[in-house]
């Protein structure tokens, strides 16, 4: 997996991810399939919108380093506890990401899911030019 990311620095590609969601106390387990697009390699530094809000000071003149966790392989993995994480850039084009919940196997909708999820888990990240996402949730690349 980690090889094919690796062959498409700078370009973009279709990810598939699977994962368990942060559920409250007492609620059953929900898995949360996505599928989003992102550009792959790309240096932080080098973004056109990191350089503009640096340059209108709503990011720092320097670059901070990582909020969390050490570069593996940059600009592509951070490792973190034991896991192993990829950088993605977020990518603001016309596809539309896909994302399912499911219970025991079967489709559930949003609404339901937030009843029961952390509301972290459905927190803003509109403005963030890079996220992570670990390895071992990662089921397809195109």
């Amino acid at each position: 997996m980690l090889t094919t990311l690796f062959a498409k620095k700078g370009q973009i590609a279709t990810l598939t991810t699977e994962r368990e969601m942060k559920m409250r106390k007492g609620q059953p387990l929900v898995t949360k399939r996505s599928t989003f697009q992102c550009r792959i390699g790309v240096n932080y530094d080098n973004i056109a919108a990191v350089k503009e809000k640096r340059a209108e000071g709503t990011l720092p003149a320097e670059n901070a380093g990582l909020p969390w966790g050490e570069w593996d392989q940059f600009p592509y993995t951070i490792k973190h506890k034991n896991e192993m994480y990829f950088r993605c850039t977020a990518l603001r084009n016309n596809f539309v990401p896909q994302t399912m919940y499911f219970l025991d196997g079967i489709e559930i909708d949003k609404a339901t899911v937030q009843a029961m999820c952390l509301a972290s888990e459905f927190k803003d990240s509109s403005d963030n030019e890079v996220f992570t996402i670990k390895v071992s949730s990662i089921l397809t690349v195109k």
